[in-house]
């Protein structure tokens, strides 16, 4: 039988968390985003950083789940989707009949008010984290998630939803740093050239502060090079976001552009933390797997494997982001 991780030690009162209170496992931990369609305690007992819902189409049911997460996990969670241009978690009409795809988006007022919406939507129903928008030129591979016109109509429309959305929940750019849906990297690796014109969609993204920022699996050169692997494992991708203050997100890890790359997951882990992301998606690993995960990667750690100031940074970013003072 699994035995848990376990949340008894964490020390909390008030909006304060001591941080001195998580052991090493509870830390690594935090890092982690699961998909949570179906409601399992072992997720809120292993302590991880929260949970990815979009499978279960109506508000109601949303609702009813989200709110089990939140009344029986003791540290905040992130409770997360994808409610962007193309995607909504929805099948209902009042919403997936509401809301355009990005392309379809002529102003930088209407981004706005998508933003605000889809921002009131969520919080209305738990979620407090949006991965939301695409802040890239091209969608190849799905078509409607991202804005379209002259760079400058494409910039104030990122610009000003993000600004809508952020009136209620937390938004996310992606895929840093451009280029990765050339080629559906779900299922592919493929290499990019980054010009000065991708970069500067992330720019506009972290003027106006956006909360976090995803990084994706390409491949990249030109302005950015990662060196020959995928950018969420390239300490030189991330580094290049120059001191971002919001949260660095990995972009899921079973998507074949990373997942090709490894055959064993701690060591994609390792290369994750050390790299620099703060929150890692990992949407189909079982409590088992996880939990053997979190043993390895503790024992990584005092072998040296891992940065642990790297793991402590990250968990303190994610703790003050759902809103914890927090203590020594």
């Amino acid at each position: 039988m699994v035995k848990d991780v376990g949340t008894e030690s964490i020390k909390i009162k008030g909006n304060a968390i001591y941080f001195r209170s998580l052991t090493l496992k509870q830390k690594l931990s935090q890092m982690i985003l699961v998909r949570g369609d179906r409601y399992n305690k072992k997720h809120l007992d292993l302590n991880l950083g929260g949970v990815f819902l979009n499978k279960l189409k109506f508000p109601e049911k949303y609702k009813k789940v989200i709110k089990k997460y939140k009344d029986n996990s003791k540290v905040r969670l992130f409770i997360a989707t994808d409610f962007e241009g193309l995607w909504t978690p929805f099948i209902t009409k009042k919403y997936a009949e509401k809301f355009p795809k990005f392309l379809d988006i002529k102003t930088k007022e209407e981004a706005y008010e998508v933003g605000v919406e889809q921002g009131k939507i969520m919080k209305k129903i738990g979620f407090n984290l949006n991965f939301s928008p695409v802040a890239e030129y091209i969608d190849d591979v799905y078509g409607g998630r991202v804005f379209v016109g002259a760079k400058k109509e494409i910039k104030n429309k990122i610009r000003f939803y993000i600004r809508g959305l952020q009136e209620n929940v937390f938004g996310t750019c992606k895929h840093y740093p451009g280029k990765s849906m050339l080629k559906n990297l779900h299922k592919v690796s493929h290499k990019q050239k980054i010009t000065k014109e991708n970069l500067e969609l992330f720019e506009v993204c972290k003027k106006e502060d956006v909360s976090s920022i995803i990084i994706g699996h390409q491949k990249v050169y030109g302005k950015i090079f990662s060196n020959d692997k995928p950018s969420t494992v390239s300490k030189s991708v991330i580094d290049s976001l120059n001191h971002f203050k919001g949260l660095i997100i990995s972009d899921e890890v079973s998507m074949k552009g990373l997942k090709k790359f490894y055959i064993k997951k701690k060591k994609m882990y390792i290369d994750l933390i050390n790299s620099g992301e703060n929150l890692i998606l990992d949407f189909y690993s079982s409590i088992k797997e996880l939990h053997e995960l979190l043993n390895g990667l503790e024992l990584e750690v005092k072998n040296g494997k891992i940065n642990e100031e790297k793991i402590n940074k990250s968990v303190k970013k994610i703790l003050k982001m759902k809103g914890y003072r927090v203590l020594d």
